[in-house]
């Protein structure tokens, strides 16, 4: 599929096209476009080969024209037109978080910084003290940190995909391979990927890998290899009765193992990579991960637990939780649809969702401020509830609640009168704006949002972008306590470049028995399986079935809203 690559396409015209001064509402339909193809399940050159392209939303005819153009000859000449007036080193700038179109613009043609390089070289000197503030400068500084730690990790799915395609190739030749590391720990990113495998042709197959573009190291049993996007991967290979411990190890983490390693000493034995011995060398266990746990004393310790924040003597004791699965959702409670941002109609993301066997879902469209995300008036959610008062109908008795994603204002209002609210089934409310407030103000409207009798959850409540904007530095502590004291619920969205709350303050809403709703945040119908990797988050965030609301029979679920 070639969404990714025609959505990358148009987000780089709108950048370009606001760096240039074109006319906003030209910038925002190029990044809407942008957004509606890359949440697409189908391919867009299909879409290109019918000539359906303005069938898909937020593409009309002068879109469809330029994404023709790039699927006939690989190339964009306004966009390359456009970068051509564009100073150098501007879509590099505009990486750092916190940078901007315009910011970048005047970096690089005011001040002749043309790369990340030059503008931390500019910091360090001094050189901009005079052009901007200490905040801003900041701000550019840590920007350059966060990019130079995220540039080497990849948000959990392009990893699952890089997994599942050297997966496919050995099963090709009949070698099965286990996955290690960040990845299986359920990491919110990975930063390569481990692989193991009991096969004595492993690692002649690695090195000889469709894709491999360097070969890093190989020895008579590990090898580390680029692949042709730049992603590493390390492959060991290890005996049968090896293999248990190799995979704890391998998936860490470093201080888990460290725990372990000390559990084995103070027995008077041996813990490494490849089994669990005594002085003497006998091998006391390394067949199975499940065996090393065993003759330690423990409980088995499931990978996402692995990070050394109490898991060991819980084990221990024998208080493990017993962790949340995918299985125990019962329904989905943040979704859009073509009626804000979505790229689906209600039908099909119902449908999928039952397919799924989720036994009820909420459409959370956005309200009338969100512009950006065509937001829903008054008087088009009354429109949207009589088609879903029909589709509740046909599929009976899956249901769909009527939700909202409202908007919390920069004075801390919402978007609608309690009385319009109340008649929603679900409400979240989301901080999408007047990011640039003071952390105190910022939490204080979440905390006015979770006052308000009618509201259910926070949405995402940092409001992060993985990789490409901090979480709003609201005080999370004080919006637990609002939680609490209010009875009100907080999400873990589980958009991959979200997945926010993470599992730290997951963990501690829990622990202040605050209950959690974990969702897709979908904006297509393959977004639905984004809920998976928000309950990856939750399991490593300790929660059982119980912490989390939706893993309730609808009515239950009702009652708890109230």
């Amino acid at each position: 599929m070639r969404n990714a690559e025609v959505a990358d396409v148009l987000d780089s015209l709108g950048d370009v096209a606001e760096t240039n001064g074109e006319d906003r509402f030209k910038v925002i339909a190029y990044h809407r476009a942008a957004t509606s193809i890359r949440n697409l399940n189908e391919d867009v050159e299909a879409l290109w080969n019918r000539k359906q392209l303005e069938d898909v939303r937020y593409v009309g005819a002068g879109i469809a024209r330029k994404i023709d153009e790039y699927l006939r000859t690989g190339r964009l000449e306004l966009l390359e037109r456009m970068k051509a007036k564009t100073p150098p080193g501007v879509p590099k700038l505009m990486s750092v978080q916190g940078i901007g179109p315009r910011t970048a613009y005047r970096l690089s043609h005011d001040l002749g910084i043309s790369s990340v390089e030059d503008l931390k070289s500019a910091l360090e000197s001094g050189r901009l003290d005079p052009e901007f503030g200490p905040t801003v400068r900041e701000a550019f500084r840590m920007g350059i940190e966060k990019l130079a730690s995220f540039e080497k990790r990849m948000l959990v799915p392009e990893a699952e995909a890089e997994f599942q395609k050297l997966a496919s190739y050995f099963a090709a030749l009949g070698i099965e391979v286990r996955m290690a590391g960040s990845l299986r720990r359920g990491k919110d990113t990975v930063g390569d990927i481990d692989l193991l495998s009991t096969d004595p042709r492993f690692i002649d197959a690695i090195s000889r890998c469709p894709g491999v573009a360097q070969v890093l190291e190989r020895g008579p049993r590990r090898a580390s290899v680029k692949l042709e996007n730049g992603v590493q991967v390390d492959a060991r290979a290890f005996a049968p009765e090896e293999c248990g411990a190799a995979l704890v190890y391998f998936t860490g983490s470093k201080d888990h193992n460290i725990a372990l390693r000390n559990l084995a000493i103070e027995k008077g034995w041996k813990l490494n990579e490849y089994g669990l011995f005594r002085k003497d060398g006998e091998r006391i266990a390394g067949e199975s991960e499940e065996g090393i746990y065993h003759e330690l004393g423990m409980q088995y310790i499931p990978p996402e637990l692995r990070e050394n924040r109490g898991e060991v003597a819980a084990s221990l004791s024998g208080k493990l939780p017993d962790l949340i699965s995918f299985d125990d959702i019962k329904g989905d409670l943040q979704m859009h649809s073509t009626w804000s941002d979505g790229t689906a109609e209600m039908d099909l993301m119902a449908e999928a969702a039952k397919a799924r066997g989720h036994e009820y879902i909420a459409f959370t469209d956005h309200s009338v401020s969100v512009r950006v995300a065509h937001g829903l008036s008054e008087e088009r959610f009354r429109r949207q509830w009589k088609e879903i008062d029909r589709l509740n109908e046909e599929l009976a008795p899956f249901r769909i609640l009527k939700g909202v994603e409202v908007e919390i204002k920069s004075d801390g209002s919402l978007d609608f009168d309690e009385g319009f609210l109340d008649e929603f089934d679900i409400v979240g409310a989301s901080l999408h704006q007047s990011f640039r407030q003071s952390p105190e103000k910022l939490t204080e409207r979440a905390l006015s949002a979770l006052a308000h009798p009618s509201v259910n959850f926070l949405c995402h409540p940092t409001n992060r972008l993985i990789g490409r904007r901090e979480g709003n530095p609201i005080d999370l502590s004080k919006v637990i306590e609002a939680a609490k004291r209010n009875g009100k619920m907080l999400e873990i969205d589980g958009e991959p470049d979200r997945l926010d709350l993470d599992e730290v303050w997951a963990r501690k809403a829990m622990e202040e028995g605050v209950p959690v709703v974990v969702d897709s945040d979908a904006h297509s119908v393959g977004g639905l399986d984004n809920a998976a990797y928000g309950v990856a988050i939750a399991r490593r965030a300790w929660l059982e079935a119980g912490d989390v609301a939706n893993t309730r029979e609808l009515r239950d679920f009702l009652e708890l809203l109230g």
